[in-house]
């Protein structure tokens, strides 16, 4: 999670002067760090489950995006640098929940901002919902998701 974190802030001061390909470059090592970690059988069940979310919304990302003629490289990196501030602050604050009811509506007040939130407006809701339903991981969030407007939804 560190790591995440740290990886966050570096591309934050870099991606203003960051060209079109460094920033394609970056969030494609962010993809496979994440696939990475998600298969490694040494590390944590839940950390290699959140781990495999990030996987799958950036890949998500990338493939919807490049549909797009108006999503941009720098809208990539935006919505990705955004994406993995979002778990990681969802995580942080379910970690420093102690009561259930509570943690119940942290998820949902997460949850309900990536539906809200939508970003290409994808159609195809079994995709876009497969972690919204899976009670098997804690990041029940919509991969359609505007993830600067999500994470401005739940820090204010």
């Amino acid at each position: 999670m560190k790591r995440f974190v740290l990886i966050l802030a570096m591309i934050c001061a870099t991606i203003a002067n960051a060209s079109a390909q460094e920033i394609l470059k970056e969030v494609k090592r962010l993809e496979k760090q994440a696939e990475t970690f998600a298969n490694d059988t040494t590390k944590n069940l839940n950390e290699r489950k959140i781990a495999c979310f990030k996987y799958d919304a950036i890949y998500y990302l990338i493939d919807k995006g490049s549909q797009e003629g108006t999503f941009t490289e720098y809208d990539l990196g935006e919505q990705t640098n955004a994406m993995i501030e979002f778990v990681n602050l969802f995580v942080k604050r379910l970690s420093q929940t102690p009561k259930a009811k509570d943690k119940e509506l942290l998820k949902a007040k997460f949850r309900t901002a990536t539906i809200n939130n939508s970003l290409f407006n994808d159609v195809d809701k079994e995709v876009i919902y497969s972690y919204v339903d899976n009670e098997k991981f804690i990041t029940q969030f919509s991969l359609d998701t505007d993830w600067v407007k999500a994470l401005e939804a739940v820090t204010k």
